[in-house]
């Protein structure tokens, strides 16, 4: 059933958004951009599904002008960091958008570039390599909770040499061993490949480190 524009107010709070009268009655408050780009006039008369569309891409704009300015409002702070898909998909979520709409707008801004899981993950395992060294598996398992895709993933991870991994290995074992040193050796070998293994290095650089720390 149709129904007919009978007034377009443009509102001055919150800014460039418009209210839209339907037969005599307040339907919806838009962004003036959607009067323009579904040329929206009084008198127009307009199907229930156009206005169903109207309303949701109205709800996608809002959701990728708030994400944009998440992500300006976090590199401007003192400590900026990047932020993937699922941080503002959180945030979002958080502030009211509904599901389909928070899934199109992080879509959008994934392919415009304003989001990029991958300089996410890159900066993830930087940071980990400094402070808490991680082995492959437990930093993949990682990336992926925190809403980095398995092939982006995988991809950030195949850049860590295995010299680099062995190194970190190496550096977290000697100062772990330090707290077996008193344990027969079989004992503390076992030891020390248990706490490897829970922080994802796999048996051959485990292999390696235990060949050096106990040589």
């Amino acid at each position: 059933m149709k129904q007919t524009i009978t007034d377009i107010r443009v509102l001055q709070e919150p800014p460039a958004h418009c209210e839209l009268f339907l037969d005599g009655e307040l339907f919806v408050v838009i962004h003036a951009e959607l009067i323009v780009k579904f040329g929206l006039r009084v008198g127009l008369a307009i199907e229930a599904q156009v206005i169903e569309k109207l309303i949701a891409a109205d709800e996608v704009m809002r959701a990728k002008n708030r994400a944009i300015e998440f992500l300006r409002e976090e590199d401007e702070s003192p400590r900026p960091r990047p932020r993937n898909k699922w941080d503002v998909a959180q945030q979002l979520e958080r502030e009211g958008f509904d599901a389909r709409a928070v899934e199109t707008a992080v879509a959008e801004l994934i392919g415009s570039g304003h989001i990029r899981d991958r300089k996410f993950a890159e900066n993830w395992v930087r940071r980990r390599q400094k402070s808490n060294p991680r082995g492959k598996t437990v930093l993949k398992r990682e990336l992926v909770d925190k809403g980095v895709d398995t092939e982006t993933a995988e991809r950030v991870l195949a850049e860590v040499g295995t010299e680099d991994e062995l190194k970190l290995a190496l550096q977290l074992a000697r100062k772990r061993a330090k707290h077996y040193q008193r344990l027969p050796l079989p004992t503390a070998k076992r030891r020390l490949y248990g706490f490897l293994a829970r922080r994802g290095f796999g048996s051959e650089t485990i292999r390696q480190v235990l060949a050096q720390v106990f040589e």
